[in-house]
């Protein structure tokens, strides 16, 4: 049986990254025994724990060089990992990893990428470099799948996917909860100099005025704790907050429970979307753009220009057309769904 390295941006604590984890476990699982993978984290004792996985840290050379020597495979299991709009560094990290790789005679699998915003010519010159040496890859969107053939990269090595935490799916024994009134989830993220938490907080009380509930979900939790404090500040009791470490299945739980998601973070939108919750998407980034077209619906407004009214229009909109949002929506998952086969045709043939 093939040994297999998988590499992504894990044990951090973004539920969204975690999910992408736990979807390409349970993928690799339909074609290797659970004692051949070994997880690249950067909590490799919360990692293991979590998913009775054989973990490494992400940080410790000599222990990844002699992994790689046993290896057949890295495979890196989804996510915006080539970028550098976020970290300068990060970029570079998985750049290294996939020559190591080849030095150790690894086949290198890349599996569901979103490829850039890549900004600096230095790390787009290596990119381009880097993915020469790299066996397969398949893409989340259409736009990622454009870059690499723009760069020259064969296509015979590219495929169209998506992301892997579109196959989610409520437990056997879920059972959703209706108070009456229509509930509204946020998942919020700061980004730069915005005004998030002002905006948001005058859009959850508009809600609430008229009869709604809100709740706010943390997804990358250091970061988003501050921000839904910062919210509860605000408009006090009159929402509900959720403020502890949640599962994977605790906020997919969460979100299907609602009847709209208004999200920031791109994987809220993918969990209420394989949920079949309408949402409204607000976007930072264009990987938020690209997904909310991937299912036929456009993103509501910018985090840089947040208008309360015009946000709050959408979400009645989408309360106001429920059976017909859920039914677009349903079609467009299940198409998405389809597009994941890829991957494990992919690790099959490996």
């Amino acid at each position: 049986m093939k040994k297999i390295l998988l590499a992504g941006y894990y044990g951090f604590g973004n539920l969204g990254d975690e999910a992408i984890l736990e979807m390409t476990i349970k993928q690799i699982l339909e074609i290797t025994d659970r004692n051949n993978i070994t997880v690249l984290s950067g909590d490799k004792d919360v990692t293991r724990k979590k998913y009775n996985i054989n973990t490494i840290d992400r940080y410790n050379v000599f222990s990844i060089v002699n992994k790689l020597m046993k290896s057949d495979a890295i495979v890196f299991g989804g996510g915006s990992l080539l970028q550098d709009i976020t970290s300068k560094r990060s970029i570079y990290y998985y750049l290294f990893l996939i020559r190591l790789a080849k030095i150790m005679n690894n086949k290198v699998i890349m599996l569901s990428q979103g490829i850039g915003p890549i900004v600096n010519e230095n790390s787009r010159k290596a990119v381009q470099r880097t993915l020469a040496l790299v066996d397969y890859i398949t893409v989340r969107d259409k736009h990622s799948k454009e870059y690499l053939e723009g760069i020259g990269m064969d296509t015979n090595k590219i495929s169209l996917s998506t992301d892997p935490v579109i196959n989610l799916k409520a437990g056997e024994n879920y059972v959703a909860k209706h108070s009456g009134r229509k509930k509204i989830c946020f998942s919020l993220r700061n980004w730069k100099n915005t005004d998030v938490s002002q905006k948001i907080s005058k859009l959850a009380l508009k809600l609430i005025e008229n009869n709604m509930e809100c709740y706010f979900i943390p997804f990358y939790y250091n970061e988003d704790l501050e921000l839904i404090d910062d919210v509860e500040k605000n408009i006090g009791e009159k929402a509900v907050y959720y403020k502890e470490r949640l599962t994977t299945g605790e906020a997919f739980d969460i979100i299907r429970s609602m009847d709209v998601l208004v999200g920031v973070r791109l994987h809220s939108l993918i969990f209420a979307a394989a949920a079949n919750v309408p949402f409204a998407a607000v976007s930072y980034d264009h990987k938020v753009d690209h997904f909310a077209n991937s299912v036929n619906m456009k993103v509501a407004c910018s985090i840089d220009n947040i208008d309360v009214d015009m946000l709050y229009d959408e979400i009645i909109d989408k309360i106001n057309n429920e059976d017909e949002e859920k039914k677009k929506l349903s079609k467009s998952v299940e198409q998405l769904r389809e597009l994941t086969k890829i991957n494990y045709k992919i690790l099959k043939e490996l």
